[in-house]
């Protein structure tokens, strides 16, 4: 049944991305790209394996290894790679770009895909703010890319989509620029049951992310 579902789902999400082509609404497509198609595929493979809890502070950072330091294996601890794999794309635990500390992620394509791509690193929360609002925010450094962004998903317990909040809506993320540090923010609805953070290259480029954090208003 489950992968009855994500499939219906993904079929659902491609008929709705090809209704944005028709239009000028080319970012609301591309970004249900991320919010259902990697989200519901990522979410039924992470969901289930997180007991979230509700026990948190105003003001806590509620992403884990938020500065990429710990890790092994070249993966840092806790973050999760969302990709559709080809030869020249690499996800990378870099220790010779960063913006603070020892290391940082980054995402480097060189591919063109027949279709919209978002390529990212992501993160499940265990905590669950239910009527607060998280504000994500990151540095960011880019060389020749299409478009980057941050995002957060919440979801409840069967996987609709209840809140979504993207850098996209303050600025845009291309091009070639230095580090900068950028934002984003959901409101909780309280039928949230998960939340997912993702770092995100659509189409090719690099791109590095360093000291991404998700603080409770």
């Amino acid at each position: 049944m489950t992968c009855i579902y994500v499939l219906t789902r993904i079929k659902a999400c491609i008929d709705v991305c090809n209704m944005g082509k028709e239009n000028t609404t080319k970012n609301t497509a591309l970004f249900v790209i991320i919010a259902f198609i990697l989200g519901v595929i990522i979410g039924y493979a992470v969901h289930d394996n997180i007991s979230p809890i509700s026990q948190f502070e105003v003001g806590e950072n509620i992403l884990h290894n938020s500065g990429f330091e710990d890790g092994s294996n070249n993966k840092p601890y806790y973050w999760f790679q969302a990709i559709v794999p080809v030869d020249n794309l690499t996800m990378s635990w870099d220790n010779e770009i960063i913006y603070n500390g020892s290391r940082s992620i980054s995402i480097n394509n060189t591919h063109t895909y027949n279709e919209t791509v978002c390529n990212n690193w992501a993160q499940t929360t265990e905590k669950i703010p239910i009527g607060h609002t998280l504000e994500l925010s990151g540095w960011i450094k880019t060389i020749d890319t299409e478009s980057v962004v941050m995002v957060i998903q919440c979801w409840d317990n069967v996987y609709n989509m209840v809140g979504f909040g993207t850098t996209q809506t303050a600025t845009e993320i291309n091009g070639t620029n230095d580090w900068q540090m950028y934002n984003a923010s959901v409101y909780v609805p309280n039928d949230t049951s998960n939340i997912v953070v993702r770092l995100t290259l659509t189409g090719t480029g690099q791109v590095w992310f360093d000291d991404v954090k998700l603080i409770v208003k």
